[in-house]
């Protein structure tokens, strides 16, 4: 009997300090608390789309509960980015794969964190075709024109376009003739040609585009090689008119048409009585 008691005593004994221990826990580390999740929904690319290998911005809504903090990116299941909004260098949540996933298809899905702890998904975007480039490509630049001999032009020129199906190159005689095409169709490896058909005397301008299966992209600016060794030079303006605006004082109103885009400045010279031209 007197066993019985000591060991009645030694559990209550044990069960008071295993309560003391659990109380002391409780009382030092408060409690997470999250509140409601809110909703993410996505409009594009949506199930069956396809979309550009190179960059597609992903288009989707969020209606917070408290504040958006970030969002995630899962491609086939697996994370592949984030995105936080409050954070300036944090880049917008965009579709990109390597050209060898063409004809690949895939699925996606965002998650998103709310600033209350809580977090929400999207429905899953699947069956997706990852394609090639769908626009057309930029306009090749960096125009060279090399006058080998009075009879050979080299044509050079860069390209910052991926995709491309094809060059061509084009040229007229003189800065008011017709543009033709000079070779045809260039294969898309093709950047440096030898014109071999042009006429000693004869000013020729050049310029080139690509193409891919989009469309062509926007003609380089034009150069002629007349005069030069290493690159061409631009189309000069035409069609300069001189008109009387009064005479007391006398004054003139000076008209041409400039036939390039990208020029930095305009240069007036004036003779006076047939004497030598200087700078206006």
């Amino acid at each position: 009997m007197k066993n019985i008691k000591y060991l009645l005593f030694g559990l209550l004994f044990i069960l008071a300090i295993i309560s003391g221990c659990v109380n002391s826990v409780d009382s030092s580390n408060p409690t997470i608390v999250t509140g409601p999740a809110g909703t993410i929904t996505i409009y594009s690319p949506a199930t069956d789309d396809s979309v550009s290998y190179e960059s597609t911005l992903i288009n989707y809504l969020i209606v917070p509960t408290a504040g958006i903090q970030s969002v995630e990116l899962y491609i086939n299941g697996n994370f592949n980015s984030n995105y936080f909004p409050s954070v300036e260098t944090s880049q917008p949540l965009t579709l990109a794969f390597d050209p060898l996933q063409i004809g690949n298809r895939f699925s996606y899905f965002l998650k998103y964190y709310d600033t209350n702890g809580s977090f929400a998904f999207s429905d899953t975007m699947s069956n997706i075709l990852i394609t090639k480039i769908r626009v057309p490509p930029y306009a090749p630049f960096n125009l060279s024109l090399n006058k080998i001999s009075s009879s050979v032009v080299n044509i050079s020129w860069q390209d910052s376009s991926n995709d491309v199906a094809l060059y061509q190159i084009w040229r007229k005689n003189g800065f008011s003739g017709t543009w033709n095409n000079l070779f045809g169709d260039l294969p898309p490896t093709t950047f440096n040609m030898n014109d071999y058909s042009i006429t000693p005397g004869i000013v020729y301008v050049y310029k080139v585009r690509s193409k891919n299966d989009f469309g062509y992209s926007e003609f380089s600016a034009s150069a002629n090689p007349d005069g030069v060794g290493s690159s061409g030079l631009f189309e000069p303006p035409t069609n300069l008119v001189v008109t009387q605006v009064s005479s007391a004082p006398y004054s003139v109103r000076l008209n041409w048409t400039d036939n390039i885009p990208n020029e930095n400045f305009f240069k007036i010279e004036r003779n006076d009585n047939l004497s030598v031209y200087s700078e206006f």
